[in-house]
């Protein structure tokens, strides 16, 4: 058990009669990216909502540094070590970003380094800028500045880039990643695969309030991912030569898929095609996150969040 900061063992909680969250367990190590990966209403925001001491338990057990979060004197102290940035964070509006976090900082009772977190998450210069003027990117922004304003030794991260474009999302997972070499300890929601993928050193696949698969990274992305690919441009004598190496394949318009277990067998097939390659122009594709999921529910998730 040690450096285990998150335990929680069958965890059930009940909402008008359903299960929300159904009998889970896991457990997060210091300085660990943990990842909660699934569709809206998967039951990851009613997990965090129970550590952060938002909700009771209807059953089963979970601590945070070794604190009952059922426990009303323990959710105390809880929340004074923890940093929060709930889904969809919402600052007051008619606050400048200065305003905003320095009021956080009176919730928690510090007087810390304010501009320091400021300019380390790139809002300096829009300090004296209303929060309701902000881009989208800049409001998450605020949102993490004001979860780190208390130096928390962990961080809850309920959807921290939902609704956000491609550029805005990949600024917010810098400013994460430099969070986790750091040692930061990080609870981690999201709903995009490529996400966990980037960020996470360990993914809980949830759905449906269970836990249905979880490790790291390249252990679920080896267990359930399926076979490598390659993409090539058709061209005369290309699904011949598959043909005769035996490999599986698939027509897509002007474009076949190939399908291969190890890396050894593509080399292989390289090989036979030798100066056609340059005609074909393939593309090496390893399975990922989002083949792990449509493996396991024969589903993908939308940028929506939705099973598809």
């Amino acid at each position: 058990m040690a450096g285990v900061v998150i335990l929680v063992e069958e965890l059930v909680k009940v909402y008008d009669g359903v299960r929300a969250v159904d009998g889970i367990s896991f457990r997060v190590r210091e300085g660990e990216v943990f990842a909660f990966l699934g569709p809206n209403g998967a039951g990851k925001t009613t997990v965090v909502e129970v550590l952060q001491c938002l909700r009771t338990p209807t059953s089963g057990k979970a601590t945070v540094m070794g604190l009952d979060v059922a426990r009303r004197d323990e959710a105390k102290k809880i929340k004074k070590i923890t940093g929060v940035m709930p889904q969809e964070f919402r600052g007051v509006d008619r606050l400048t970003v200065m305003e905003n976090v320095k009021l956080f900082a009176e919730i928690y009772g510090r007087s810390g380094d304010v501009r320091g977190l400021l300019e380390r998450m790139g809002l300096w210069e829009f300090r004296n800028r209303l929060f309701e003027k902000l881009s989208g990117g800049l409001k998450q922004r605020v949102g993490l500045a004001s979860a780190l304003v208390n130096d928390p030794e962990i961080l809850f991260l309920d959807e921290p880039t939902t609704g956000l474009d491609p550029t805005a999302r990949r600024e917010v997972w810098g400013i994460l990643e430099d969070l986790r070499r750091e040692g930061k300890t990080i609870l981690l929601t999201t709903h995009y695969m490529e996400e966990a993928e980037a960020l996470a050193d360990y993914i809980a696949i949830i759905n449906r309030g269970k836990i249905i698969a979880e490790g790291n990274p390249r252990e679920l992305i080896n267990r359930y991912g399926g076979r490598k690919k390659i993409i090539l441009r058709r061209f005369q004598g290309v699904e011949e030569k598959l043909e005769a190496a035996g490999v599986d394949y698939r027509r897509e318009n002007e474009l076949v898929i190939a399908y291969f277990n190890t890396f050894k067998d593509v080399a292989r097939l390289f090989e036979s095609l030798g100066e056609a390659l340059e005609h074909a122009e393939p593309v090496v594709r390893s399975p990922g996150m989002e083949e792990v999921f449509l493996s396991l529910l024969g589903a993908r998730i939308t940028e929506e969040g939705v099973l598809a």
